[in-house]
């Protein structure tokens, strides 16, 4: 009887433990996904200062390659480059989750920008590594204004 008057009072604080263990590995993904896509984005952004299709493009998923082909890029990137300058530096805004992607939102510091560059980043899987699935820029400038 004494046993299980211990295993009772023990309960609560096991169940308590696992429930903070799971917690904590949805965290670790969670951060393991953020830190993938930071990787894709500074990436891509980098390779827009360097003018570098092959590694702007490196992660892009098959239907990425197709829509921003190397034609595509060379007469959309330099216009926007003029416009809001080199990129410096991002910062993590948010995730969510969205059927099979994850969009990622940053908010870059771009040379010819004060009001900031919001990045948005949407990634798939393929073979168990994350894909650039979508890339958007969306700034003062770039709407004209």
């Amino acid at each position: 009887m004494f046993f299980w008057k211990k295993w009772y009072a023990i309960l609560p604080l096991l169940l308590v433990a696992a429930l903070l263990l799971g917690c904590g590995g949805q965290q670790q993904s969670l951060d393991n996904i953020i830190n993938a896509v930071d990787q894709l984005t500074e990436n891509m952004l980098v390779a827009m200062n360097e003018n570098d299709y092959n590694r702007f493009s490196r992660d892009f998923d098959d239907q990425m390659r197709v829509d921003l082909d190397e034609a595509k890029y060379k007469s959309t990137v330099p216009a926007i480059t003029a416009k809001i300058g080199k990129y410096l530096s991002k910062d993590f805004v948010g995730l969510e989750k969205k059927d099979q992607y994850t969009i990622v939102v940053y908010r870059a510091n771009f040379s010819l920008e004060p009001d900031g560059v919001t990045v948005r980043s949407v990634v798939g899987d393929k073979n168990d590594k994350k894909v650039i699935s979508g890339f958007w820029l969306d700034s003062p400038k770039l709407r004209g204004n």
